[in-house]
């Protein structure tokens, strides 16, 4: 699988300020020799899908700047492709330098590799459970924009390597009409009207509706995507037959349409319908649980 680059150095350099590792008490009163070689092992402690090699890489970089200044030494090798799936007790990593460099990335790397872990473990088992329920015209499963500041990056990357799409990156990445957007402008078409005459031409226009009348009000205005914001398997079920009722199968100009509000594994498949494109899940990077691993010296 092909996922999108991911430079993380900036997180490791954070982190590790943040930490003021020079000024760790603990290493420097229980490492003697702090350029003293070691060996660790990181071990899956639950079962997922590993998202920790392209850190890997940014961390060999940050290590490589950090031992320039201490004199120390440091690799760290994964042993999956990111997207691979892991055991409980499983090697996932080695690692090998100086104790202090070890101890000194040991936390800002778990936090990190933990994170994007959690994030492609709950994607991944989203998207089996869509897959089955709708092997055919199987529906994409999107994360949103709910991310904390800076982690974003991250937090896509690892969606991606469990098998989810990037609904809209940015602001800037595509129009998404909300219910405050609609209240503002004083309606479904004038908003869609507004937005469509000042976006750049190639991107789509999406809104959000929150009942079949909207959802019938979008379809007449155009809009090239339009999201179900909390309708009931039913009427998600009867929005499918109006656009059949609106455009023949692959008509030009027929919507996308997408579902959004409370979907989990409780609930998603009986969303993943033919006729639905897209399915859209914010608990992906807001409230996942981390993949547990643990870093341990030989």
């Amino acid at each position: 699988m092909s996922h999108s680059f991911l430079d993380a150095k900036h997180f490791f350099r954070a982190s590790l300020h943040e930490d003021g590792w020079p000024s760790d008490w603990t290493t420097l009163g229980s490492v003697k020799d702090p350029l003293k070689k070691v060996r660790a092992q990181l071990i899956a402690k639950a079962p997922g899908i590993w998202a920790g090699t392209a850190l890997t890489y940014s961390l060999n970089s940050v290590a490589h700047e950090m031992a320039e200044t201490t004199t120390g030494h440091f690799l760290a090798k994964s042993l999956l492709e990111d997207g691979s799936s892991v055991k409980s007790g499983q090697r996932v990593a080695e690692w090998s330098g100086s104790a202090g460099l070890v101890l000194a990335l040991e936390r800002p790397y778990l936090n990190l590799a933990q994170f994007a872990g959690g994030i492609a473990t709950a994607t991944h088992e989203l998207v089996a459970i869509v897959k089955k329920a709708c092997p055919k015209s199987t529906p994409r499963v999107t994360a949103t924009r709910k991310t904390l500041p800076y982690y974003r990056d991250l937090a896509f990357y690892a969606l991606q390597v469990g098998g989810g799409h990037v609904h809209r990156s940015n602001l800037a990445g595509g129009v998404l009409i909300k219910e405050n957007h609609i209240a503002a402008a004083g309606g479904i078409a004038q908003v869609i009207r507004g937005t469509r005459a000042v976006a750049p031409h190639g991107l789509k226009i999406e809104i959000e509706v929150t009942n079949l009348q909207e959802f019938e009000t979008a379809i007449e205005e155009r809009a090239d995507v339009i999201m179900l914001d909390n309708f009931s398997i039913e009427d998600t079920k009867r929005a499918v037959k109006v656009v059949a009722g609106f455009f023949a199968p692959g008509s030009p100009g027929m919507p996308l349409i997408a579902v959004s509000g409370g979907l989990s594994t409780s609930n998603i498949g009986k969303y993943a319908i033919p006729g639905i494109d897209i399915l859209s899940v914010g608990s992906l990077t807001h409230s996942v649980r981390a993949l547990d691993i643990s870093l341990l010296f030989e």
